[in-house]
């Protein structure tokens, strides 16, 4: 029986469904064994802002590789060669940074896509041991994920969106804010004008507004409209529940009384 590659953050998100993921930047397979276990529709790995590298985000992929878990990958930027590369490792998707018109947003996808759809480069590695008709699969489950992280951005959305294959976008709350003058205001008019400017481009053109970084509460993001939504990263998710433990364990401590105790 032929194990083909089948993408199940993409069908979810066709089916109207909210889907939440994970950022890693930690560079142990340890790590994405863990969180892979947890249940995230997606983990991304990070190669944009951390030091990531292609060999590392090898293995921790094949460390998650029984988790129901889709692995997509930001790429450092929107070159051929790291979409390709990253795909050829087993990303199911990527996140391609700085997209601001629709001549961006047509050479991520014409990166990711066999000939004659585009002009990605022959020779898949550990996706295709599992599946000897990648071929035919890729270019149908393989996302392409444009970033909207600019006032350009948002201003051409109308145009990214027509790019024909693009199945959801991520806007980037951190430089998009400060791209707008009001850096991480999140409850800024100017920058909530500009979130309901592209999830309203997004439902015309049905495409999935994803947001890759936490502006507030995960139930305003729902509310605005997002149905793709990171909740963080490994470090952050680290630092949150050390930092807890911690003043868990002193709070115990000004409550101890030895007599009690005794």
């Amino acid at each position: 029986m032929v194990n083909c590659l089948k993408n199940s953050l993409k069908e979810k998100l066709k089916e109207g469904k909210i889907v939440f993921g994970v950022t890693l930047g930690i560079g142990s397979p340890e790590v994405a064994d863990v969180l892979g276990d947890i249940g995230f529709d997606y983990i991304n790995f990070d190669t944009q802002h951390t030091s990531l590298s292609v060999e590392t985000i090898q293995n921790m992929m094949a460390a998650m590789s029984y988790s129901k878990s889709t692995p997509i990958m930001r790429v450092i930027s929107n070159d051929l060669g790291q979409i390709n590369r990253a795909l050829d490792i087993g990303a199911h998707g990527v996140i391609v940074p700085l997209v601001n018109s629709k001549e961006d947003a047509q050479k991520a996808v014409h990166a990711a896509r066999y000939s004659p759809k585009g002009g990605r480069s022959w020779g898949p590695r550990r996706v295709s041991l599992r599946d000897p008709e990648y071929t035919e699969t890729a270019d149908k489950e393989v996302m392409v994920i444009p970033q909207i992280e600019t006032k350009t951005a948002v201003d051409n959305i109308e145009q990214i969106l027509s790019v024909e294959e693009l199945d959801a976008i991520f806007v980037g709350p951190f430089d998009l804010s400060m791209s707008l003058g009001v850096f991480q205001k999140f409850e800024s008019p100017t920058f909530l004008k500009a979130i309901k400017t592209v999830i309203s481009s997004c439902r015309a053109h049905d495409i999935a507004p994803g947001l890759l970084a936490p502006t507030g509460p995960t139930e305003v993001s729902i509310k605005q409209g997002f149905t793709m939504i990171n909740l963080g990263g490994d470090s952050g998710f680290i630092a949150t529940a050390a930092k807890d433990a911690f003043d868990r364990a002193k709070a115990a401590v000004k409550t101890y009384s030895p007599t009690k105790a005794a």
